[in-house]
């Protein structure tokens, strides 16, 4: 199909192939797509053209794609359910790939990078029952992606959220003009090279292997029900076990908290659906807060990185110090936080 769609005074180029399967089997398909994409640059495209002419008709902006809940039901089959979150992830991570590409908003990076760690996060959820070589391919594709988002959501925060702080606390100091202007050419190159990434024949290519791959895995006979608790108890006693070293532990036993807390509350969201809804209410709410706070300490931590990469050592003790300050005084709500909690009865108990 190539053409325009036209709304009003606006339009939008139109050039896609659309594959349909009529017979056969599905892999079939995929292999014929891959077969395309060893001499054309072709992208999965998420959005169908109706969608994309109500959005132009409407005139309204481009919006980030947030995850979506996962419609999981007891008695399913573990593999199906990984299919539903995975591809819900994928869903996510590509609905931002166009105001990654065409817009300055770091909420796309945000929100496509949220993507990825929700993928990463169910491959290692359903890592026992996947095949290895399924885990031992993909898991380094997705970690070089998340890396390069990393990259440019970290500047985005430091020159949107902390150099303004900076500035306020330290008026007119020649340190912050320099360390504002490598700010700004380090957000600038890592958006670049992310956009880069989402346009490369590599990124489309492990979107169709990653889709082919996930509709022909084995089954392994398991029920979801059955999983869950098991999944969730094991995470929920890797957040018990690292909480108990990172209070009064340095940024990195933090750091190691946050990602396993990571890990519980995105499995919390994925297996939502066949959760005691009253009792997950709770947990969620003490796991946001959470969260939130472990989010706030890591942003002071990846921004101590950023001054030392920016700026000499003697240079930036200053605004280190502050950094650290600001550290220290969200210690004891930290402790406050975490033991609300961990006293939170669980939900799949």
């Amino acid at each position: 199909d190539r053409g325009w769609i036209n709304a009003r005074e606006r339009r939008e180029p139109i050039c896609e192939l659309e594959l349909e399967l009529l017979s056969g089997s599905l892999i079939s398909l995929f292999d014929f797509v891959r077969q395309l994409q060893e001499t054309l640059l072709l992208h999965p495209e998420v959005r169908s053209k109706s969608e994309r002419a109500y959005r132009l008709a409407a005139g309204g902006p481009l919006m980030p794609a947030k995850s979506a809940s996962v419609p999981l039901t007891q008695g399913m089959r573990t593999v199906d359910a990984f299919r539903m979150v995975a591809s819900s992830c994928l869903s996510q991570l590509q609905g931002n790939e166009l105001g990654v590409c065409n817009t300055e908003q770091p909420e796309f990076v945000h929100q496509a990078r949220v993507g990825i760690r929700r993928l990463r996060s169910a491959i290692r959820l359903w890592e026992p029952l996947l095949p290895v070589d399924f885990v031992s391919r993909f898991e380094p594709l997705w970690q070089n992606v998340a890396g390069n988002l990393g990259d440019a959501r970290n500047w985005d925060v430091f020159a949107s959220e902390t150099l303004p702080n900076l500035q306020d606390v330290f008026p007119g100091q020649k340190e912050l003009e320099k360390l504002s202007h490598y700010a700004q050419r380090r957000r600038v190159s890592c958006r670049r090279a992310a956009r880069v990434l989402f346009k490369s024949a590599d990124y489309s290519r492990l979107l169709t292997d990653f889709a082919a791959e996930l509709v022909t895995l084995p089954d392994d006979g398991g029920k979801i029900e059955k999983f869950v608790p098991r999944c969730l108890s094991k995470r929920a006693k890797r957040v018990a076990e690292r909480a108990a070293t990172a209070v009064g532990g340095d940024d990195s036993a933090r750091h190691r908290l946050r990602v396993a807390f990571k890990q519980l509350r995105y499995a919390l969201e994925f297996f939502a659906p066949i959760l005691d809804k009253s009792a997950f209410l709770g947990y969620h709410q003490a796991a946001s807060t959470l969260q939130e706070l472990l989010g706030r300490l890591n942003d002071l931590a990846v921004a101590s990185q950023l001054v030392a990469e920016a700026l000499p050592a003697k240079q930036g003790q200053t605004v280190q110090a502050w950094l650290q300050a600001q550290s220290a005084t969200l210690m004891p709500e930290m402790n406050g936080v975490l033991d609300a909690f961990l006293q939170q009865p669980k939900p799949w108990d």
